[in-house]
């Protein structure tokens, strides 16, 4: 699968192949409903939510979708994400396991909360 792209939020989504459709769109859309306030933006050629910092990012793969947020968010959810790989600051969400929605929820509220109360920015 050639790299996604796209230069609008709905562009990226729409340059998604077909059967990963349905996985981009329920977590595109679930950080939506976590993050009202945010705007979503293009961010290094993937949709980033944004409020005054980055708070979350992802990009879609040919085998996962990686979702980013801060190196501290996530070491303060290490417990939560027992069974992922993890990067600096990523998520891998693997396509053949089901889309944990509570779980995608659960970092960007996480990932809020730090940038309002801690005043962590992004990377």
């Amino acid at each position: 699968m050639a790299k996604i792209t796209g230069t609008t939020p709905e562009e990226y989504l729409g340059n998604v192949p077909s059967e990963l459709q349905p996985r981009a769109r329920a977590l595109h859309q679930a950080l939506c409903e976590t993050l009202p306030h945010a705007s979503v933006q293009i961010k290094w050629g993937q949709p980033a939510f944004v409020d005054d910092t980055i708070l979350v990012a992802y990009a879609v793969f040919s085998k996962h979708i990686n979702l980013y947020t801060t190196p501290s968010s996530r070491a303060a959810l290490a417990g939560e994400l027992g069974g992922y790989t993890l990067g600096k600051g990523s998520i891998r969400l693997p396509h053949d396991e089901p889309l944990p929605l509570d779980l995608i929820k659960l970092v960007a509220t996480a990932r809020e909360k730090e940038f309002r109360e801690q005043h962590v920015r992004w990377m």
